[in-house]
């Protein structure tokens, strides 16, 4: 079987990781401690503006990890970075050998996240370093590199600036419900603060 190896770089965690330089009306914060692999990230996500917002993120697709990779057909804008203490995200990989699925999802206004003035939010997500989908389908990150002398951490980062993803992610008449009901599409990248990760030796 021919081998497919899809290598999408963490570009944000690549770059200078300071939190205070990301503010933003929405705040994303993580609340574990520390993360484990097969655990799961706890969440608060805070509207602290006095405007209704939703997110580009499917509230039914929250306990479903292959959403991470898929987001073209898939509302699940939030997603796990791994970085060093130099700030150097991991890379992940998706290995396809013709078995992995695309199952698109139909986005209703109940699923979509919305945020009323000064509303908190929890969510839990499964945080995975990999992703078995089927026997020759698998979502990882790549850990090759890993030194395990050094402290790793996870944060969370949301961000829909694909402008083909914002246009096409909703069908219109659910972007026109939110709209009616008063919701705007929330554009800019939020950062969450990051937690340490606790790797096996």
């Amino acid at each position: 079987m021919k081998n497919i190896v899809f290598i999408c770089l963490f570009l944000i965690g690549c770059a200078k990781y300071n939190r205070s330089e990301i503010r933003s009306d929405i705040d994303i914060r993580l609340t574990n401690t520390s993360v484990k692999d097969s655990t799961d990230l706890k969440i608060t996500i805070t509207n602290n503006s006095l405007k209704n917002y939703y997110l580009l993120y499917n509230t039914k697709s929250a306990n479903d990890s292959m959403k991470e990779f898929n987001n073209i057909k898939t509302l699940y804008t939030i997603q796990a970075v791994i970085v060093n203490e130099k700030n150097s995200g991991l890379d992940t990989s998706l290995l396809d050998e013709g078995t992995c699925s695309y199952d698109g999802l139909v986005h209703t206004t109940k699923d979509i996240l919305k945020l009323k003035p000064k509303q908190k939010v929890k969510l839990s997500i499964p945080f995975r370093m990999k992703v078995d989908i089927s026997k020759y389908c698998h979502y990882r990150y790549v850990t090759d590199t890993i030194d395990l002398n050094e402290q790793y951490y996870v944060y969370v980062d949301y961000y829909s600036e694909n402008e083909y993803f914002k246009k096409n992610a909703l069908p219109k008449t659910v972007k026109d419900s939110l709209e009616q009901m008063g919701y705007e599409l929330y554009e800019k990248e939020i950062v969450s603060n990051r937690v340490p990760l606790v790797l096996k030796k």
